[in-house]
């Protein structure tokens, strides 16, 4: 049998993919690469990339979540030669958590403060 756990995963990406292409973002599925994994959907917003690491689990772990989905934005840019230091195109990343029993523009998107920060820019 086929573990349920990844199948409602999978869906779960299938999902936010679909809904944040219908609200016109630029979005694609990342390829599965074991040990270099590169986040499930990657969204370009003004050129720049957000890597999303998506969760639908049970029990909600915040900070392994936003640990991989950092570790993975790390392979993302690894992988197409990207240095954020001198790029003004460093990707983004943030953890996309499925909220229970509710529909998926309700799911929570969570990242540090500090790369919110980074993402928000200058506040002036």
């Amino acid at each position: 049998m086929a573990n349920p756990n990844g199948r409602k995963g999978s869906q779960f990406e299938t999902d936010v993919l679909k809904w944040l292409r219908s609200v016109g973002y630029d979005a694609e599925r990342l390829t599965k690469t074991g040990q270099q994994d590169e986040g499930d959907i990657v969204v370009k917003v003004g050129g720049i990339p957000f890597v999303l690491e998506l969760k639908n689990e049970k029990k909600v772990n915040l900070t392994d979540y936003v640990r991989q989905a950092e570790a993975e934005r790390d392979n993302y840019e690894k992988h197409r030669d990207i240095v954020p230091e001198l790029s003004p195109l460093s990707a983004g990343f943030a953890a996309v958590v499925k909220k229970r029993n509710a529909p998926i523009h309700d799911a929570f998107v969570v990242v540090p403060l500090r790369e919110w920060v980074r993402q928000v820019g200058t506040p002036f």
